[in-house]
């Protein structure tokens, strides 16, 4: 049963809504890709395990925890009936060798070892359970969720999961014996203690005469949306949808980029490409959103 569910990091919504409207450095599109790799890779795990773990189980993903001054993240937390399970889930696609405890990247690039962050994990994640009060035998894995990942050379003995032993891994869950009210109450303590997303966004500068303007397509990113009647049509890819959807989906955008920005029909009407009339754009807010104000002088939340 999940408990709590994975939500799309502050940092990848804001590179998102801003894909097509400034472009990236190359460091920028770099963690951009990173982001979004891990992102995926959490979801794949989450569905699987909404689809295939027993419900006597408890499952919460994504959670950030602190510890004087350090946090950490796990990504994912298994609760059985004695057991606490962590998961750190790597998306890592390609071929890749355990060598002298270092992780490289075919043909020889090191990587960082995701084996140091769960061990920090490891250490650290008992004082939170510390400071609750709770006495639970912990277990820690690194999940290699992605289908194309070969790991060469890897170490017995060392909490891997890899992509073949996932499924498996989850039927050996499914008989560890059900959570407990204590489980039940573990898991709601967890949520409370959870600090959100990193207070530090690594996020690109960009200021709002910079930005391009136009509705961003859903499906590939890309400012292509053309409006026909009630629906709109993406001209690069194809996709699409109601323009309700699409006019909320850019004002949230909008929102998240400039939390400052009063909302008004002007503003949404250049923000949107001017491809949608003033008109249909005030009778949009009106129905979705509440005024403020009167006249000249009105704008939306």
């Amino acid at each position: 049963m999940i408990v709590r569910a994975l939500k799309k990091p502050f940092e990848l919504k804001v590179f998102e809504a801003l894909e097509s409207r400034i472009t990236f450095s190359s460091k920028e599109l770099k963690y951009c890709h990173n982001l979004k790799q891990g992102y995926q890779g959490e979801q794949r795990f989450e569905q699987i395990l909404k689809k295939d773990l027993d419900d006597h189980l408890l499952v919460l993903s994504d959670l950030r925890f602190e510890i004087g001054t350090t946090t950490f993240q796990i990504d994912s937390i298994i609760l059985s009936g004695t057991t606490l399970y962590f998961f750190d889930v790597k998306n890592f696609p390609g071929d890749y060798q355990y060598l002298d405890k270092r992780l490289y990247k075919l043909p020889g690039k090191e990587v960082s070892n995701p084996l140091l962050q769960l061990k920090r994990n490891e250490t650290l994640m008992p004082q939170v359970l510390l400071e609750l009060h709770i006495d639970l035998p912990m277990e820690c894995f690194d999940v290699f969720i992605n289908p194309e990942f070969t790991l060469y050379q890897a170490p017995l003995n060392q909490h891997f999961i890899f992509p073949t032993q996932v499924r498996k891994f989850i039927d050996n869950m499914n008989h560890k014996p059900p959570v407990t009210s204590q489980q039940h109450k573990l898991a709601q303590h967890l949520i409370t203690r959870d600090i959100g997303d990193y207070p530090y966004p690594r996020i690109p500068t960009f200021a709002y005469k910079e930005l391009k303007k136009g509705l961003r397509c859903v499906n590939c990113n890309d400012i292509s949306i053309n409006i026909n009647g009630r629906n709109c049509f993406c001209s690069k890819c194809e996709h699409e949808e109601s323009v309700a959807d699409a006019l909320l989906r850019n004002i949230k955008e909008l929102c998240l980029l400039f939390p400052d920005q009063k909302i008004t029909t002007n503003l949404v009407y250049e923000w949107c490409g001017k491809g949608y009339s003033k008109k249909s754009i005030k009778r949009f807010l009106e129905r979705y959103f509440k005024s403020v104000g009167n006249h000249k002088w009105v704008y939306y939340v």
